[in-house]
């Protein structure tokens, strides 16, 4: 019994192992097959994501217009490195020469840094448009409105409703001379209460500039102590143009990947900051003239306006509160803006070559009794003085890259395709400071706008502090006699040098970094005796 048990027993082992082993031979068949159907369709996928990625990218160049300026490589969807500053400006010109293009997402940006270049193209009728980008009308919640980002009919009317206005009220004009001079009688006053220690060129500078066109737009000036409108100035001069919340705006999919959090700090937050302080001052500015208008004794600008809209007359065509606080916030940044801060280049400039400060105020003593403020009757005597402010308005070339156009269609220049919708940038500041239309452009040399004689030139080329062209700047003349006078008797009362041991930065702030914005520096006032 025991032995048939034991033959059974030992039979039944080999036919176990090769049951055993025909389990396993079929479970690691199926598993080959499992990892090579797996393997398959791995592969599968991977092709597919291949060719998708091989379409996008062949869609892509296919549909990139041919023929355009050269520039640094493109990432496709992405762009190429971006073009924002300054420097970044300066260091592509010297790879790529007088016009170059940097690209972000789908926005093409083209670079003139040449004057025959920049006045060709800002005077075709193809470049005279703005670029369209919600952010550029953060005030407006994105619609179009005012004069200086808008376009068409709408920014004819508005340009030519400003200029007939603006003109007729006393722009560039010898009899707005004397609100000028009342203002720099305050503006020295108070700068006189920083006299004696080094500290900031004050505040006030600004809110004085900014009075005289107001009083033009809006039949009022502010005190410089005044919060109402000391607020936003501090508010717009803080704000930081980086790179971040631009490069968020031109590639829209990115910022949607953004969690809400981030893009409060980054974008919307700084934004409704801005937004709040200055639709505050501009829509009690609109509600006081609605409440007080008199159609026929007309005090200003928005009073002007108010009666064209409600006249619906034919230049109102496209007028509205709302583009009237757009179109008075253009020309309240103007004021505030570029004449202050070139004045305050202005002041930097003098502190940093003395020599030429105490020769303008050399010629300044012996042209204007000192009990009286320089006006224009002297402005033939002062030849040295216009020079010098001519002279810092090429070394400084505070809008650098200049104000942005874009391609109204497909346009070519320089033999390079200029596709529609690009933005275009005329850098007057290249031309400021290139050898072939200056002697020693990194010096600082107001005899350079001298003749022979003596006499105030302004060169044939290469000098676009006002820009040129369809969009030229609205208050040149306006700009030219503030920075006159109020230059003249800042220097005709004040010294201005750097403090014991320091000397005067002449670099701009990395705040705007398209434009050249004076540096916060402590500056020493004197009083002249």
């Amino acid at each position: 019994m025991v032995t048939v048990m034991q033959k059974e027993g030992r039979q039944s082992g080999p036919e176990r192992q090769r049951r055993d082993t025909s389990k396993f031979a079929l479970k690691h068949v199926k598993l080959r097959t499992f990892c090579f159907v797996g393997l398959q369709i791995a592969t599968m996928i991977v092709e597919i994501l291949l060719f998708a990625v091989a379409v996008f990218l062949l869609h892509y160049w296919m549909s990139r217009p041919r023929g355009m300026p050269p520039g640094p490589m493109v990432i496709p969807y992405l762009g190429s490195r971006p073009v924002i500053s300054v420097d970044h400006v300066q260091k592509m010109h010297k790879i790529y020469g007088d016009i170059f293009k940097s690209e972000v997402g789908p926005h093409k940006f083209i670079f003139l840094c040449s004057n025959k270049l920049i006045k060709e193209a800002l005077t075709k009728v193809e470049f005279a448009d703005r670029p369209q980008l919600e952010l550029l009308h953060f005030l407006t919640d994105g619609i179009e409105a005012g004069v200086i980002m808008s376009n068409g009919q709408r920014w004819q009317n508005a340009r030519r409703f400003l200029l007939r206005n603006l003109r007729d009220l006393g722009m560039g004009k010898t009899y707005l001379e004397e609100s000028i001079l009342e203002e720099a009688r305050a503006l020295v006053k108070d700068f006189s209460s920083h006299a004696g220690t080094p500290c900031h060129l004050p505040e006030t500078l600004n809110v004085a500039v900014l009075n005289i066109i107001w009083q033009l737009v809006a039949n009022k000036r502010y005190d410089y102590d005044d919060k109402a409108v000391l607020e936003p100035i501090n508010i717009l001069r803080s704000f930081d143009s980086s790179s971040m919340a631009l490069l968020l705006e031109f590639i829209p999919w990115v910022r949607k990947l953004l969690p809400e959090f981030m893009k409060e700090k980054m974008i919307t937050g700084l934004m409704r900051k801005v937004k709040e302080s200055i639709v505050t001052l501009l829509k009690d500015t609109i509600d006081s003239h609605r409440t007080t208008l008199d159609p026929a004794s007309p005090r200003d600008v928005i009073d002007e306006y108010l009666i064209a809209m409600d006249n619906k007359s034919e230049i109102a065509e496209y007028f509205s509160e709302l583009d009237l606080m757009r179109t008075i916030f253009d020309l309240f940044a103007a004021g505030f803006d570029t004449t202050a801060n070139t004045l305050r280049w202005v002041v930097l400039y003098m502190a940093r070559f003395p020599e030429v400060q105490r020769r303008i105020q050399q010629q300044i003593d012996e042209v204007v009794p000192r009990d009286t403020l320089p006006s224009y009757q002297h402005k033939s005597r002062l030849p040295l003085l216009e020079a010098m402010i001519q002279e810092v308005l090429r070394a400084s070339s505070m809008i650098h890259n200049g104000v942005q156009r874009a391609a109204q269609t497909d346009t070519y220049l320089a033999g390079y395709l200029i596709p529609k919708g690009s933005w275009v940038f005329g850098c007057s500041g290249m031309c400021h400071s290139d050898s072939r239309y200056w002697d020693q452009p990194q010096e600082f040399r107001p005899e350079r706008f001298l003749d022979q004689e003596g006499r105030v030139k302004t060169p044939k080329e290469g000098f676009i502090p006002f820009g040129t062209g369809r969009r030229s700047c609205l208050g040149e003349a306006l700009s030219r006699m503030e920075l006159y006078i109020f230059s003249a008797a800042l220097l005709q009362n004040f010294t201005f040098s750097p403090p014991a041991g320091v000397e005067v930065d002449l670099e701009a702030s990395p705040k705007q970094p398209g434009a050249r914005l004076v540096k916060e520096q402590d500056i020493l006032i004197s009083i002249r005796e």
